[in-house]
Parts: structure tokens; C-alpha cells; sequence
């Protein structure tokens, strides 16, 4: 049985759902660190850690895997000392990888030895600042730059919202960082385990979309449908055909307003739980 690491920040709520949409349970006690997974037999228990020292838990064997943001790895520069299993498309508010980067009064970039550069990952920051005086900012970057002292910061972001409402701009972006499950060694449980939280994911994009066609409307029907793969086909006991289809769920509702223009009848979508 493996022990698992979750962040103690954002990505926390969004990946106890996440882990519950495959039917487990994390059963707190208080203010323990060390929680409990009911639901699937693989996982012993989640430790809850900081974000940033999940890598190096990873890496260490102290922890068999563990969900933090790409960001963390880099900024512990450990790429190459755990194994990235899968990379998940979700955040605190959006499914896109957030972005560290460089933000300042203006869109120029300079390094110079007198630039003094707030970062919250000074790691990543050196990446790009040769020349700068590199100081660590524990949050709060934007009001930093406000303030007049520090010419640039360096900060992660979602959707760019704060930055713009304090008047700053996004002057270069230094790293995209998904979500990810690192582990020291892969397993084949281990992989199954992220392939199945990103079929969760997946899920998310798409319905399963049903219908029953007459048998002169087939050939129409069938050369209309984007399905995913190809679609599944039953025969009618009183003729005609059953077929359903996994579809994308952008553009659905042109989907059955042109299927039901081409004779297709008793159209019906449903939700999906997992796609892989």
C-alpha cells in the first residue's frame, strides 16, 4: 500500500474532489497531518505538506508519490530526480497550468546588477536573471513593486487578475506548471493511478451522446457523428439502428439540432465519470 502527499494550499480541495470522483475518502482527525484513504487499496494514507516540500518527500522515499505543481520540482530543481507520471489539467480556478512570471511597471526587460528582483522562486528566477540581486519574496510580490523598491518580481499566476488590477504587467513567462503526480519509481499502479485521475479529467470535455435511426437515415447519421472513436451500433428488434457515440461537449447543441435534422430520433446525452 502507498503513501501519497497532498499540498496544504490551493490545489488541496481540487485534489480531495478530484481523488472522491473515483470513490475515496479522506478521513480527518483533527489536526493531524497523517489522514486515512478509504476507497482504493492502493493508498495507505495522504500526508499533508507543504507544496514545495513534496518533491524532495518524493525523492527521498519518504512519500511514494505525491500531487503538487510542476513549480515546486523546478524550484527545487529536482526535474530530474523524480518521475513526472502524468500531468493534470486542473487548478483552483481554471484547468489550465498556472505560469511563473516575471512582472514589472512595464513590458521591458532588463538585468542589470543594480535591478532588484522580489521572487518567490528564486531558482527559477537565476534561469533568467544573470545579473540581478535576486531576494526572496514570501508572497505579496505585487505590493513589493508598488512600493517602488524592487524594479521586478517574480510570482506564480492563474489567470493574470491581480496583476493587472495593481497595474503591473507580465513581462516574460518563465515556466508553464501543471498540476503533476511525480514519484520516485513508476509501478504500474502508480501509472494506472494517474491515467485514471486524467480520464476523470478528460471526462470533463466530453458526453455520451445516444439516438435511434431509421435504416434509410443511417448512412447520413453515421458520416455526421464526431465521435471520439468509432461509434457503437446496435440493431432495432422492429428495425432501424441504436447508436451512441462519445462527442465532444463543445458544440453539442448544434451537434443534435443537425442530427435531428437528418432524421435521428429519441436523442439523448449523458454525463461521463471517467475517459481512458
Amino acid at each position: 500500500m502507498l503513501v501519497m502527499g497532498i499540498g496544504n494550499g490551493s490545489l488541496y480541495d481540487p485534489t480531495v474532489q478530484l481523488f472522491e470522483s473515483v470513490g475515496a475518502s479522506f478521513v480527518l482527525q483533527g489536526r493531524k497531518f497523517r489522514i486515512a484513504v478509504n476507497g482504493i487499496k492502493l493508498i495507505k494514507e495522504a500526508v499533508i505538506m507543504r507544496p514545495g516540500d513534496i518533491p524532495e518527500a518524493v525523492a527521498d522515499g519518504v512519500l511514494d508519490f505525491g500531487i503538487c505543481g510542476w513549480d515546486q520540482v523546478a524550484e527545487k530543481q529536482m526535474e530530474d530526480s523524480v518521475i513526472k507520471v502524468v500531468e493534470l489539467p486542473y487548478g483552483k480556478k481554471t484547468r489550465a497550468a498556472v505560469r511563473v512570471v516575471v512582472i514589472g511597471k512595464n513590458e521591458k526587460f532588463v538585468d542589470r546588477p543594480d535591478i532588484l528582483v522580489a521572487a518567490e522562486y528564486p531558482n527559477i528566477a537565476k534561469k533568467i536573471f544573470k545579473k540581478a540581486k535576486i531576494r526572496r519574496s514570501d508572497g505579496g510580490t505585487e505590493q513589493k513593486l508598488d512600493l517602488g523598491k524592487y524594479s521586478f518580481g517574480v510570482c506564480v499566476t492563474e489567470t493574470g487578475k491581480s496583476i493587472r488590477e495593481n497595474g503591473l504587467k507580465i513581462v516574460r513567462v518563465i515556466l508553464e506548471s501543471p498540476v503533476v503526480l511525480i514519484a520516485r519509481k513508476l509501478t504500474p499502479q502508480i501509472q494506472l493511478l494517474g491515467d485514471l485521475l486524467l480520464g476523470v479529467l478528460n471526462a470533463e470535455k466530453y458526453l455520451l451522446i445516444k439516438m435511434n435511426v431509421e435504416k434509410r437515415f443511417y448512412e447520413r447519421i453515421i458520416n455526421s457523428i464526431p465521435a471520439l472513436k468509432s461509434p457503437t451500433i446496435s440493431r432495432l428488434l422492429r428495425g432501424g439502428y441504436a447508436i451512441e457515440a462519445v462527442v465532444d461537449k463543445d458544440g453539442i447543441a448544434d451537434l443534435i439540432i443537425l442530427l435531428r435534422q437528418k432524421g435521428a430520433t429519441d436523442i439523448l446525452t449523458q454525463q461521463l465519470g471517467i475517459v481512458m
